[in-house]
């Protein structure tokens, strides 16, 4: 067992770990409550008990291993409904509220997404530091969203643009093509 004093020492730099890892820093909820931090697993709490000790939750015991020896830790990868495989239930409310604000287009692709294909991506992946909020998601087929992985977020924009350019080109020829065939006499 830990002491809560020890950790409480180290808190602000373990912190910045949980921070530079991709996982979400929260405030905590009681006094009881040394940190508190949310990954796709859920929330997580490192606690001090009556008598000094830290207790863990989650993956805060694991996190905490891997700051004290220096090495690598990933939290677990999250969406919104904290599912690791970015599976959204039917109209979900982030789902409805991200069709409200964007529309029914895949941020990669431009084809409408049915509720069965989409899935949330996130703009600034979690691995990258990017918040699991709604400002930082957009609506995405399955396999565009696969196809994007952790890239960063100017990589992704440039799929984005690329698409959108190439929707543009295709809507000015079809312009164009009614354009002659009106000038044509008839």
């Amino acid at each position: 067992m830990e002491s809560s004093k020890k950790v409480e020492a180290k808190l602000t730099s373990f912190n910045a770990f949980l921070k530079a890892a991709g996982a979400e820093v929260l405030n905590p909820t009681n006094e009881w409550e040394i940190t508190r931090f949310r990954t796709g697993s859920g929330t997580s709490v490192i606690y001090r008990t009556a008598k000094g000790l830290a207790t863990f939750t989650g993956e805060s015991e694991k996190a905490w291993g891997a700051y004290r020896s220096q090495s690598a830790w990933k939290p677990a990868l999250a969406t919104l409904t904290g599912r690791r495989d970015h599976k959204v239930k039917k109209a979900s409310p982030v789902i409805r509220t991200l069709r409200e604000r964007d529309g029914d287009s895949c941020f990669y692709c431009w084809r409408d997404v049915s509720d069965n294909d989409a899935s949330l991506e996130h703009l600034v992946p979690l691995s990258h530091g990017g918040p699991s909020h709604i400002s930082n998601l957009f609506l995405a087929h399955k396999v565009c969203n696969s196809k994007a992985g952790h890239m960063a977020a100017p990589e992704k924009i440039k799929i984005h643009v690329a698409e959108a350019l190439k929707r543009n080109e295709k809507w000015v020829r079809h312009d164009i093509k009614k354009e002659q065939q009106h000038e044509q006499p008839q």
